[in-house]
């Protein structure tokens, strides 16, 4: 999988790597078969009960069905933080390629340019009328399966115009292990709220700081820019040598998050 590479606001690198190819096609059978079960049971059982007169029978078909299919990946994306069911289920993800959570612009723009999606998605409610129809939607959707396999960061065509990237999710999986510490949350005072402006990935970048096997110069140097740069960020004035304060920093991050 290849890796990307995120610098935080603190400069603080990150690491992610991209989504295989492969997770993500389970992602998107998974999501199929779930719009297959919807389909199934809109005929099945909803349709019976309303009784709906020919006339308006199309209608129904458009608002009931279609629609809502149509905007699965979007609303999906939009309300469960880039992830659709499918996704969910394997552990990946859409983010912004700066790291940052995809803006609704973005998550819109890599909607409508997923003609592929868009259609395959109907698969179900096509097959039941036309099977032949499968054939044409695999080819609408080759490109996008070709571009998210040559481009330097699985980028389907949607990703490269919205500026989003699917990633693994469950490589950041050992985050727990290496930011959360075991605070007394009774006697603990922490000294800066401050920190609650920061995220699991920043904290984790300065925890990384700590486990650094060998602290040369340079990292020395590097943890007081680092330092100077979240003082100025979060507006913190103290006289702290940079280590004590970014070890703070941790403390005061896992005494917050652990009275949640």
């Amino acid at each position: 999988m290849p890796a990307i590479i995120i610098t935080t606001p603190f400069n603080i690198d990150l690491e992610f790597k991209t989504a295989a190819i492969g997770k993500r096609i389970l992602a998107w059978l998974i999501d199929v078969l779930i719009i297959s079960l919807y389909y199934w049971l809109m005929l099945r059982f909803i349709y019976p009960l309303l009784g709906m007169k020919e006339s308006i029978d199309t209608a129904a078909e458009l608002f009931i069905i279609i629609i809502p299919v149509l905007l699965y990946q979007l609303a999906f994306e939009l309300f469960m933080n880039g992830q659709t069911l499918g996704k969910k289920a394997v552990g990946i993800k859409v983010i912004d390629k700066e790291g940052r959570e995809p803006t609704w612009g973005q998550y819109l723009i890599r909607w409508l340019l997923c003609i592929g999606n868009l259609f395959i998605y109907i698969i179900p409610y096509i097959m039941l009328r036309i099977p032949a129809g499968i054939i044409f939607f695999m080819i609408l959707y080759l490109p996008d399966f070709l571009c998210a396999v040559i481009s330097a960061k699985a980028q389907r065509i949607g990703d490269l115009a919205a500026g989003t990237v699917v990633i693994d999710n469950n490589y950041k999986s050992n985050i727990s292990e290496t930011i959360y510490l075991n605070i007394e949350q009774d006697s603990y005072k922490p000294m800066f709220p401050e920190v609650m402006r920061l995220t699991d990935r920043d904290i984790n970048g300065i925890r990384n700081l700590f486990n650094a096997k060998k602290m040369s110069t340079d990292t020395e140097i590097y943890v007081r820019q680092v330092a100077h740069k979240i003082k100025s960020v979060l507006s913190i004035e103290s006289e702290m040598e940079p280590f004590d304060f970014l070890e703070q920093l941790l403390m005061d991050y896992n005494y917050y998050t652990g009275k949640k």
